[in-house]
């Protein structure tokens, strides 16, 4: 059985936060240059950061249980 399978959810989480964050801080940036920082475009991006902040705290937490399973299910087979 390929346990790393398991993980794909919680890694694809992680790495669909961290790209939504990116993108998100390059439009932070280019509104912080253009206008005023308490434009529209300013607060949806940091509105989407924190959305995309709480995706990867997901993706972490799925990661780690999965890692706490697999460590119990090798304390039981061992």
């Amino acid at each position: 059985m390929d346990v790393t399978a398991f993980n794909t959810p919680g890694m694809q989480a992680i790495h669909r936060a961290d790209e939504g964050l990116t993108r998100t801080a390059a439009q932070v940036a280019r509104a912080s240059a253009q206008s005023d920082p308490r434009s529209e475009e300013m607060n949806t991006a940091v509105i989407q950061s924190l959305s995309y902040e709480q995706q990867g705290h997901a993706g972490v937490r799925v990661v780690r249980a999965v890692d706490e399973m697999t460590g119990t299910l090798l304390n039981i087979r061992s």
